[in-house]
């Protein structure tokens, strides 16, 4: 593989990586949150009744947020995307001339 080739690989390899761990993460870092919903609120489901806020609680909504950067819940998806990128590029670049010259020696 000449010296080009191995440049376009070591740029577009950590991308893809990049958007495989964003992925990833995106699905690791979900926080749900519950909200209370008054009772004239237009997010409050058509059918619930009075009687639901005595027999349920009070009425909520729970949504989800997406934090991939949430580093105290994707902290080891970023460490094994680091690694991984260090490891291709570490095997890309590596001389493997000097390697077999050092084993001629021995």
């Amino acid at each position: 593989m000449n010296k080009t080739q191995k440049l376009i690989l070591a740029i577009f390899v950590p991308i893809i990586f990049f958007f495989i761990a964003l992925a990833i993460a995106n699905n690791l870092g979900v926080t749900s949150v519950m909200e209370i919903v008054s009772e004239n609120d237009p997010r409050r489901s058509p059918g619930a009744s009075t009687f639901d806020k005595y027999r349920y609680g009070p009425p909520t909504i729970t949504s989800h947020t997406h934090n991939p950067f949430d580093w105290g819940k994707t902290w080891y998806v970023w460490l094994l995307y680091s690694a991984s990128c260090c490891l291709f590029e570490f095997l890309l670049f590596k001389d493997k001339k000097i390697i077999a010259e050092r084993n001629k020696e021995d």
